[in-house]
């Protein structure tokens, strides 16, 4: 019959499929090598970067090995050199030469000539053959009150301990990594065996096996359900639904005509083509009311989102006025303390004129006193003109956001003037400005105050949250048209998770205690919008954190 001669073209398409036994190259393989191919990438490169921080690690402590043989022996080789003792300089550099690594000492005494071979007056060890650092160090003594020039220190440094260090690690390192991305991949592979694998060779063989005398039997996976359908349970129910056709479509075709057969297969689709457009229709009506409803939430959120914003601004500023006022109060009060005593003083001797009393020692005690509490209430009301005219800089600047020229030093100085009286009443927290002076930039000086109050108020909260003190450390230096700043704390640091979302909004540790989680999404956002520069953060738990800045010249 036609069912059944359909029927075998579909056994025999089964045996071809996909599914087939014969399969040679298998998925789970495909996707191992190609984890170990992006891992072993992984592994070269970060086996490159450790290599390349060791190394340069290394060179530093050299460097210092240096500064610090010049500190410790300079003074007593320039005394044997001016007193011509030269046991004296053969032992100093013996005894340099017992330093770890150090492989040759050479003195030489100044000729006072320039372009002329200084000759050697002691030299110990010998010169390696593998690599080596040598530096020249200058040694002078003091005479009339400038230093001069009499000799040479010539110490020469091994590298074969530092290389030996780097062949360790870079061993250490890609054995590390190449185990770890064995033992990762295999845990992979048999993850997808599991959860993949070994469904799709039950299903080739539920396939390979259909025929038209077997179509009541379903397939059944060996697999927890999860809840969701994901595609081996499309798959499956797919094929069952096929079989399940099939077996309609022998029952229903046996006593049939093709043509009947063909008829009824075109109404059936004629009609689940129609539901099927009904079903779109409907459902694209629903899109569009829930793309409505969602574009609402989405306004809502940026209004929402705006609000925060302006109002973590306003929380900074009305700290700094805290601040600011309590400062203010010490200068007012004894002014005002000495202003009455002017008063009361005036009054007394009002009173003694008036009964013809009033001696020569009266007017001069009264004028002396009137001196000194005038120059006090001077002292105490330049010092709080000083203060208000340091906030109405940060506060004003902090709105208007004009671009202008300002000197970058001095930027920060007038913040640190405002809000170190408030921090002072918290914690012993130390602030450098180790800014390089005459630093002229054409930016906005605003944005500036709330990027360095948001991160001062972010260390108070953060870094210092279990300390009684510590410092925050702000360098900036101008090079190729750029500021290159950092802002460094040595607090308790942050981990890798809060690192990757630092800059995220509305991240926060400090939920529980009022955080809104976009003080440092502002920062970010100031330095990437407002300043178009760039931000970037170093931390390791325990060590502090470090924050840099690119900011351009906007001239």
């Amino acid at each position: 019959m036609y069912i059944y001669s359909k029927l075998k073209v579909f056994h025999q398409f089964t045996k071809l499929s996909l599914f087939s036994k014969k399969r040679v190259n298998s998925i789970g393989t495909k996707l191992l090598i190609r984890v170990l191919a992006v891992s072993s990438l992984f592994v070269i490169f970060q086996t490159l970067v450790q290599l390349n921080s060791d190394y340069e690690l290394g060179l530093s402590e050299i460097d210092r090995r240096f500064d610090q043989l010049s500190l410790s022996y300079r003074g007593g080789l320039a005394r044997s050199i001016w007193e011509v003792n030269n046991t004296q300089i053969e032992s100093i550099i013996e005894g340099m030469l017992q330093i770890p690594d150090v492989v040759k000492v050479t003195v030489t005494e100044s000729s006072g000539k320039e372009n002329v071979e200084e000759p050697i007056l002691a030299e110990v060890g010998v010169m390696p053959e593998s690599s080596f650092l040598q530096r020249n160090l200058p040694v002078t003594i003091e005479s009339g009150g400038v230093d001069k020039r009499i000799g040479s220190l010539i110490v020469a440094i091994s590298l074969d301990a530092l290389y030996e260090d780097l062949y360790g690690t870079v061993i250490f390192v890609l054995l590390f990594q190449v185990v770890k991305t064995f033992l990762m991949s295999a845990f992979i592979l048999a993850i997808f065996h599991y959860l993949v694998t070994r469904h799709l060779v039950v299903m080739a063989k539920f396939s390979n096996a259909t025929n038209p005398n077997n179509l009541d039997e379903m397939l059944v996976l060996d697999r927890k359900s999860l809840g969701d359908e994901d595609e081996i349970t499309a798959m499956s129910d797919a094929l069952n639904y096929t079989k399940r056709n099939l077996k309609k479509l022998v029952e229903s075709n046996e006593q049939s005509v093709q043509m009947h057969v063909e008829l009824a297969q075109k109404e059936e689709k004629e009609q689940a083509h129609q539901q099927f457009k009904k079903q779109i229709e409907a459902k694209n009506t629903k899109l569009a009311d829930s793309n409505h409803e969602l574009a609402s939430a989405i306004d809502n959120l940026k209004n929402t989102q705006d609000q925060l914003v302006n109002s973590e601004k306003m929380a900074a500023l009305g700290g700094m006025v805290q601040g600011v006022a309590h400062e203010l109060n010490t200068p007012i009060g004894l002014s005002i303390t000495g202003a009455s005593h002017i008063k009361a003083d005036t009054d007394r001797i009002i009173e003694l004129l008036a009964a013809n009393k009033m001696k020569k020692s009266d007017l001069d005690g009264y004028l002396d006193s009137t001196k000194n509490l005038s120059k006090s209430i001077n002292i105490g009301l330049d010092k709080a003109a000083n203060l208000i005219k340091s906030f109405k800089l940060v506060s004003v600047e902090q709105h208007e956001e004009l671009k202008q020229d300002f000197d970058v030093r001095s930027n920060l100085e007038d913040l640190l003037y405002s809000i170190r009286p408030s921090i002072r009443e918290k914690k012993e927290i130390k602030i450098y400005n180790n800014i390089v002076e005459n630093i002229e930039l054409c930016s906005f000086p605003g944005v500036f105050y709330q990027i360095y109050t948001n991160l001062i108020n972010n260390a108070m909260l953060h870094a210092f949250e279990f300390l009684d003190e510590g410092e925050v450390t702000i360098f900036g230096e101008y090079r190729d048209q750029h500021l290159l700043m950092s802002v460094k704390d040595n607090g308790c640091g942050m981990n890798e998770e809060t690192i990757k979302k630092v800059f995220d909004p509305f991240f926060t540790t400090k939920r529980a205690n009022g955080g809104t989680g976009l003080g440092m999404n502002i920062i970010y956002n100031l330095v990437n919008d407002k300043l178009h520069g760039s931000i970037r953060v170093e931390s390791k738990e325990g060590e502090g954190t470090t924050f840099y800045f690119k900011i351009p010249n906007l001239i």
